[in-house]
């Protein structure tokens, strides 16, 4: 039988291996916290570079018709469950205040939470990001004055920003800070049949848009040009008038549509074999969120409350009001007040 060997004894080039495959800066922090050792070989400051890219603010070019620089201002979805209680958990959002501090956040809005200001103790509790959303602020000198462009949706790639506008328009702009201003402007993507969309993904590496008639379209970085990628989404001639937003969303692997309509939801995935939408009737343990700036899915039994086969909404951007739709009876609940049997316990952890 091999012998036993005390963690601390570890080598610190194998300790360094472990730390670079970490997910997120709040890991780190946790394997720095097991003994000086670890806290010396695994050096806060060179891990995560792919993570601090994308979850820092940038600072653009100025947005059409604007002279100061917009900012894009990212926010973390994570999964915290207590050490010891790891099948159960809650949903939070932040958003970096500076290298050391975060801002929380209401899941399903960029409302600011006004916590009780208890320490986190990452000994009790267990934290992982699992999303990443986007927004795009007017530039002030004090962060906390920014305001919102009101996009619809943003999402970074590689170097380039893109978002849909309130307008419902697709505008790009280059956000690697090393350009001059000749080539990191904003500009719009259109198609000469196509000019208006209600959402915006990344998937699989790829960016792909939703237009007004629930078709989805493909971005090529390369060229900067958008191609349409498969056919509208079969909307009966009563529902078009009757739907208030359309998005996208990965679920199970897949890109998917969800159509808000004036009473419930619909979702659609492509059937690959016949080339057409079809009607997902239900989405088994599984439930959506849609909040204002982000579309995901999570697994419901991995959150306190959590309704399996069902949608988690709001419908005000600056106003915690929290809904959830039911799939399987068509019914809405609306978040009145967080109990122990409430549905929404979820987006209430005790340190709030």
């Amino acid at each position: 039988m091999s012998e036993s060997v005390e963690w601390s004894n570890l080598p610190e080039e194998l300790v360094d291996v472990i730390a670079g495959r970490l997910f997120s800066k709040v890991e780190l922090l946790r394997v720095r916290s097991i003994c000086k050792t670890w806290r010396s070989a695994s050096s806060i400051h060179k891990r995560f570079p792919k993570r601090h890219n994308r979850n820092r603010v940038r600072v653009l070019a100025p947005y059409i018709n604007t002279t100061k620089p917009s900012l894009l201002s990212p926010a973390a979805f994570f999964r915290v469950f207590l050490s010891s209680c790891r099948s159960k958990g809650w949903l939070i959002k932040t958003q970096d205040v500076s290298e050391t501090r975060k801002r929380l956040l209401c899941p399903l809005s960029r409302v600011p939470i006004h916590s009780s200001h208890r320490t986190l103790d990452l000994l009790d509790y267990t934290v992982s990001e699992i999303h990443q959303s986007y927004d795009l602020y007017k530039y002030h000198v004090n962060p906390n004055k920014s305001m919102s462009y009101y996009f619809a949706r943003v999402v970074l790639k590689d170097n380039y920003v893109f978002g849909v506008n309130y307008y419902k328009e697709i505008w790009w702009c280059n956000n690697e800070e090393s350009n001059n201003n000749n080539n990191n402007v904003w500009t719009r993507v259109s198609d000469e049949e196509t000019k208006y969309f209600s959402d915006i993904i990344v998937h699989k590496g790829q960016i792909y848009a939703l237009d007004l008639k629930g078709a989805i379209w493909w971005i090529s970085l390369s060229e900067l040009s958008i191609f349409q990628y498969g056919p509208s989404t079969p909307i009966d001639d009563y529902e078009v008038d009757d739907c208030k937003d359309k998005r996208l969303i990965e679920y199970c692997g897949e890109l998917c549509i969800i159509m808000e309509l004036s009473i419930g939801f619909k979702v659609y995935k492509m059937d690959m074999e016949l080339v057409k939408w079809v009607e997902v009737k239900s989405l088994g343990e599984n439930a959506f969120v849609m909040a204002t700036d982000s579309c995901f899915s999570v697994v419901a039994r991995d959150y306190y409350g959590c309704l399996e086969n069902a949608i988690y909404f709001t419908e005000k951007k600056y106003v915690n009001d929290v809904k959830v739709f039911k799939l399987g009876d068509g019914s809405v609940t609306k978040l009145v007040e967080s109990s122990s049997e409430s549905c929404f316990l979820m987006f209430y952890p005790p340190f709030v």
